[in-house]
């Protein structure tokens, strides 16, 4: 892993320096496709990811790869990802939403993972200039310095500050977990691509994130960033983050205090609903 690590690093900066940054505020409108409502993809999407699959495919011959766009368009490749006991999941641009309206809140964003565990992982965020990194028991960096656990956050929850992504739940669901956080006095960041959020968590600068979709792409590099990061992960009945698990449901928190008060503002019956 050394030697491939920084070569993973270098495709994923090479890639977006060649498809994403140019078209950055630059988009043509032809450029943009809505793959389904609200669900945008672009020129820059396809081409970093072709980029990137490619020198996946050199640096470790033979090996599976995942990327957003190769399974929108062949569902197979994710449905028999758990066949496969290595595989590379990528994707190009976290929060292609974001990027099309010209915030600089995106990521382009790699993980290896083996044997359903994610082993390692990099979220690169061409714009802000950081790159994150995580090798599961090796700790997580930014920019090269590792990471220590955030400061425990206070006791008020109105100072908290964290991500609730409902988008995909269905409507009750949605508007209980909106309620709840409301009646907790738990405040949400705008944020809301995982190749941002999950850095912003590691750093302090959010108590807390919850994704109710949880595709390997969207949340395998930024879980392991955040686990090694020393916050705690888990699905909403509390077990471990696998990436082939279809459940709904990833939070991660500061710390164990933190995940149980967010996890206890929220509908108990969440964990229950079905798989993806």
């Amino acid at each position: 892993m050394p030697s491939e690590f920084a070569e993973v690093g270098l495709t994923i900066r090479t890639a977006a320096e060649r498809a994403i940054v140019p078209r950055f505020r630059s988009l043509e409108s032809s450029a943009i496709t809505e793959k389904s409502p609200g669900d945008w993809v672009t020129d820059a999407d396809h081409e970093a990811e072709e980029i990137i699959t490619r020198a996946l495919q050199q640096i470790d011959p033979g090996v599976h790869v995942i990327g957003e766009e190769a399974s929108a368009a062949d569902p197979s490749l994710l449905a028999e990802a758990d066949t496969h006991d290595r595989v590379w999941v990528l994707d190009p641009l976290d929060g292609t939403k974001a990027f099309i309206s010209g915030s600089p809140d995106f990521a382009t964003m790699v993980a290896l993972v083996e044997h359903d565990m994610v082993s390692a992982a990099w979220i690169w965020q061409p714009i802000h200039g950081r790159m994150f990194t995580a090798v599961r028991g090796s700790g997580a960096f930014a920019d090269g310095v590792r990471l220590t656990p955030p400061t425990s956050p206070g006791e008020f929850k109105d100072s908290w500050r964290g991500v609730l992504r409902t988008r995909y739940m269905p409507a009750e669901l949605r508007a209980s977990a909106l309620d709840g956080f409301a009646a907790s006095g738990l405040g949400h960041s705008e944020v809301t691509a995982s190749g941002v959020a999950y850095p912003m968590a590691a750093t302090g600068d959010l108590t807390h994130a919850l994704y109710w979709r949880t595709l390997p792409w969207d949340h395998a590099p930024g879980t392991l960033i955040a686990q090694e990061a020393g916050l705690v992960v888990a699905r909403l009945d509390g077990s471990e983050y696998r990436p082939w698990d279809r459940r709904y449901g990833v939070l991660t928190a500061a710390n164990q205090r933190v995940w149980d008060v967010v996890r206890g503002s929220l509908p108990a019956d969440l964990n229950d609903v079905s798989v993806e």
